[in-house]
């Protein structure tokens, strides 16, 4: 069957809701944890498909010209030296190449799976190393890390996810929030959501006119109601669950996290501003594609959380189709556009961990569900599964700007950004082609190598695993993950 978006919802949202039928999961026994270079992570997460020849691998540049053949266009943008000899990134990411003295590029993750137009397929994929469906709920990376490494301070949740919406009100929504959570860990193991860093969190103050001994108090009765309960329900794992929870959420007022959320007061307003985009929603050619300062803040406020006892925070610019770098057309014009919001973020987050004496036990990694491409045909995100990957674009004529750009969907090339918690630093890993298909072709990995450099780097063994139905489900696919030595310091 021919898979596209609305098909592939239709069946995810049954499988996914077969998946929550699973038994609650136990840990596996004797599993010993390895030494860690990283005690934190930042993960920072840009969805869309990112059109890598763009950014992370220019490749020569080729202005548009109307009629000239799809197989011309090689770069819409120039390539600028960067702070790591011999490693050049895209025009519009100066301040990232300045940081790049403490990075590693992955140029050559490729996937066996071509998900064509799927986007939540592959994010799927990327998040918790899995193709869907599983036949269980299977965790996300933070979850795992969560679980696995566990807290680095008794008060501070361990997964903390920044940047997107609490909205499961249609079966995207759903599915991404389900992607991004503990799948059978349980909800012990699930994030702690911030969707607006500078709203900050209610939650984590008492009600108006609510005091602190009065919450106390009714903490105390509703644990002294749990004890009167039957036996059977007081060993229930949900009911545990539920009750830790509790405990935990009266924790987090008393918490680090609250003294977090007020980097306003805290920063200067020069650090502030190098958080920013560099651009404006009436600067930009669709206004609906401007994230304002929900990403440069959540990068900051993610500085913050770790300085603060955080494990795993993850900050997203928050994905919707069509969206951010999903790029159907004006692909050029609208990646000038995206690069004038991150770059000043990601590179000041890297700047300040640096500074402060955080980034060599603190892994940053910046990733995507795949890459781009030229695309197959005019009309871009109709291709069939796997033919943008064979597209050399002979038979493409590009007649108009709106068609100049990388707008075909790429999962033989995929590329991710690493900076500190033992990587390597100022280093490029692998080759891609010059000429389309851009295929990597020197020294490719496999998703589930690269997840198990990401997790033996926190101390995280590629075959650890818990217990689920009767049988090990592992934190790499099938625990077969092997760790990158070449991208390790």
């Amino acid at each position: 069957m021919k898979m596209n978006r609305r098909t592939f919802l239709q069946t995810s949202a049954l499988a996914v809701a077969g998946a929550g039928l699973a038994p609650h999961a136990r840990a596996a026994d004797a599993v010993t944890l390895i030494t860690p270079t990283a005690d934190a992570m930042i993960m920072i997460w840009l969805p869309g498909g990112m059109a890598q020849t763009d950014l992370w691998d220019p490749k020569e540049y080729t202005p548009y010209r109307k009629g000239m053949k799809g197989s011309e266009l090689l770069g819409t943008c120039k390539a600028i030296p960067t702070a790591a000899d011999g490693i050049f990134l895209g025009e519009g990411l100066e301040n990232i190449a300045s940081a790049m003295q403490h990075g590693t590029i992955l140029r050559s993750l490729s996937y066996d799976t071509r998900f064509g137009a799927i986007h939540l397929k592959a994010q799927y994929y990327m998040m918790t190393g899995y193709l869907f469906p599983t036949g269980v709920k299977a965790p996300s990376m933070g979850s795992v890390i969560a679980r696995s490494a566990g807290r680095r301070h008794p008060q501070v949740p361990p997964y903390i996810y920044i940047g997107r919406d609490i909205d499961t009100s249609d079966e995207e929504k759903l599915f991404i929030s389900e992607y991004l959570g503990p799948g059978f860990y349980g909800v012990n193991y699930a994030p702690f959501m911030i969707p607006e860093p500078a709203r900050g969190l209610s939650t984590l103050n008492a009600a108006a006119g609510m005091k602190i001994d009065r919450l106390d108090r009714r903490q105390a009765y509703l644990q002294a109601i749990a004890g009167a309960a039957a036996p059977e329900l007081q060993e229930a794992d949900k009911a545990r669950d539920y009750m830790k929870v509790m405990e935990e959420a009266r924790a987090m007022m008393d918490s680090p996290v609250k003294k977090a959320f007020d980097y306003a007061r805290d920063e200067k307003p020069t650090l502030l501003e190098a958080y920013r985009p560099k651009i404006t929603a009436a600067e930009q050619l669709d206004s609906g594609y401007y994230n304002g300062q929900r990403f440069g803040e959540g990068c900051l406020l993610a500085r913050r959380l770790v300085e603060a006892g955080a494990r795993f925070v993850q900050v997203e610019y928050q994905y919707g189709p069509f969206k951010g770098f999903d790029m159907h057309e004006n692909g050029r014009q609208r990646m000038i556009e995206m690069k004038k919001q991150i770059d000043g973020p990601i590179a000041q987050l890297v700047r300040d961990l640096h500074e402060r004496g955080l980034l060599k036990r603190t892994l940053v990694c910046i990733a995507t569900e795949f890459g781009r491409t030229i695309a197959s045909a005019p009309a871009a995100g109709v291709e069939p599964e796997g033919d943008a990957e064979r597209h050399t674009g002979e038979n493409l004529i590009i007649d108009s700007e709106a068609m100049y750009g990388f707008h075909g969907h790429f999962s033989s090339g995929n590329q991710m950004l690493f900076f500190g918690g033992g990587f390597k630093s100022g280093y490029a890993h692998g080759q891609t082609a010059a000429r389309h298909p851009m295929v990597p072709v020197k020294d490719p990995v496999h998703l589930s190598d690269v997840h198990a450099t990401i997790y033996k780097a926190l101390g995280i063994p590629p075959d650890h695993n818990y217990v689920t139905e009767g049988r090990p489900f592992y934190v790499t696919n099938l625990g077969k993950g092997q760790p990158i030595g070449a991208l390790l310091a």
